[in-house]
């Protein structure tokens, strides 16, 4: 891409997106820059990823052809009133600030800025998982593909109207808590029946990743495999049957409900 990136903030998320961004060869260590304010923090950041990091980066954000707001929500205002007068209106501003509107950063920064929201993957770690994506009306079809460059490197991207961003937090960022549940239930159980905690976690780790490739692979729906796999009184309609008694796809729906309910009233 060797296009300038400035993070204002260096925290745990920035740090994934940089990693990302390196890791996949989309961006090199010259072209990041980090406006920190702990000393100690952009010590470790230059001396773990070769990136610079300072307290003064008004000349990199002069330069940035994308600048990402990684602060938490209630510092938003005041960087966004600090990039106002640095930056330019093909400079990308990129949040990922949580409930942070495009419209407040506009509000502040200037309403001819070009400006993106975005939720970032959580599962960066893996490749797997997306982050949303949401434009303001300046941003071009070419900001677009930059800034899906950009999210690519953690994952995968969507993009999603801003009104759904809470949806997506409650169903995709919250998402991997049941499927570690999930997964935790079945390296239990394994373990009751006889199985050793390490071949348990790793049958049942196989077994998720295997599902999931398997769904990807052939589009088709989970419950025409399920079918496929149960056989007239078998071993899996009798776990089936167990399942559908105990309410298990209710009660994930009812989790689901509750986490939408939930980051809808912090609003």
């Amino acid at each position: 891409m060797s296009k300038k990136i400035v993070f204002c903030g260096g925290g745990n998320m920035a740090e994934g997106i940089m990693r990302g961004l390196l890791q996949n060869g989309v961006n090199h260590p010259e072209d990041i820059t980090v406006n920190e304010l702990v000393p100690n923090r952009c010590e470790y950041l230059t001396k773990t990823y070769g990136v610079t990091a300072t307290k003064d980066a008004e000349a990199s954000i002069k330069e940035a052809h994308m600048v990402i707001i990684a602060v938490n929500p209630p510092q938003v205002p005041t960087v966004a009133k600090m990039l106002k007068p640095l930056i330019s209106k093909k400079t990308i501003i990129m949040s990922i600030a949580a409930g942070v509107t495009i419209s407040s950063v506009e509000n502040i920064a200037g309403s001819d800025k070009k400006v993106v929201r975005v939720m970032p993957n959580t599962l960066n770690q893996s490749g797997d998982g997306y982050s949303a994506a949401s434009f303001n009306e300046n941003c071009t079809e070419q900001d677009q593909a930059l800034v899906d460059e950009v999210l690519n490197a953690l994952g995968q991207v969507m993009h999603i109207r801003e009104e759904m961003f809470n949806t997506f937090t409650a169903f995709s960022n919250v998402g991997p808590m049941w499927l570690y549940k999930m997964t935790e239930a079945l390296i239990d159980a394994g373990v009751y029946i006889g199985f050793s905690r390490t071949d348990a976690r790793n049958i049942a780790i196989k077994n998720m990743a295997g599902v999931a490739g398997v769904l990807e692979i052939t589009g088709e729906h989970p419950a025409v495999k399920v079918d496929q796999m149960t056989s007239p009184g078998g071993t899996t309609i009798e776990g089936l049957r167990v399942l559908q008694e105990e309410g298990f796809s209710t009660a994930i729906m009812k989790s689901v409900i509750a986490s939408f309910e939930k980051v809808n009233a912090f609003e």
